[in-house]
């Protein structure tokens, strides 16, 4: 066999049989734990609610009333925000999550990338998060909507392109690098920084 096919082989079979460690949920007791494929409890049964653990090694489980991401060791890595009664959906390869209060986004690994440091954040956007500070979460029948505050907008790197300043983002537009903002009842056009 020559060189060429004898790598190829190796890589191809590493791959295919690769091991990986996949955990399932099951339920005892009314709480949920994860056993491996052979049915040894790994993370005993102690949560709420369960999601199964996902390619990038994590799950979302319900612990006390709170959706939070565990690794395989089961580490708690983050508090995802509530969304549709679950954790928080990717937007942009991003999610909201909660700490101290604030919220910053989190990539599919449950890696903390954008800091806890806003009021308020909305999904990643056409590269773009509208934030804001001193706004709230009130209450509306069996939804919330958020009241209050001043905003701005940062890009996936976490910095701000629109000074948190604004009574509201009304809209942007990423390609032209201009914002339309509320500030004291009028509207006008901004470049982002």
């Amino acid at each position: 066999m020559n060189k060429r096919i004898l790598l190829l082989y190796l890589i191809v079979s590493n791959s295919l049989f690769a091991k990986t460690k996949s955990l399932t949920s099951f339920e005892e007791n009314g709480l949920y734990g994860f056993k491996d494929k052979k049915g040894n409890v790994i993370i005993q049964p102690q949560y709420e609610q369960t999601m199964e653990f996902t390619s990038t090694g994590v799950s979302f489980v319900v612990s006390k009333n709170k959706w939070v991401c565990i690794d395989q060791k089961n580490n708690v890595l983050l508090e995802s925000f509530l969304y549709d009664n679950g954790p928080d959906y990717l937007s942009e390869k991003l999610a909201r999550f909660v700490e101290n209060g604030k919220m910053g986004f989190h990539n599919e690994r449950c890696q903390k990338v954008i800091v806890a440091t806003y009021d308020f954040v909305y999904p990643f956007e056409n590269g773009h998060a509208i934030v804001c500070n001193g706004c709230e979460l009130k209450p509306e029948g069996e939804h919330k909507r958020i009241v209050g505050g001043l905003y701005g907008l940062i890009n996936r790197k976490g910095k701000l392109v629109v000074p948190v300043l604004y009574d509201a983002i009304l809209s942007f537009d990423a390609k032209k690098r201009l914002v339309e903002v509320k500030e004291a009842g009028k509207t006008r056009k901004l470049k982002m920084e």
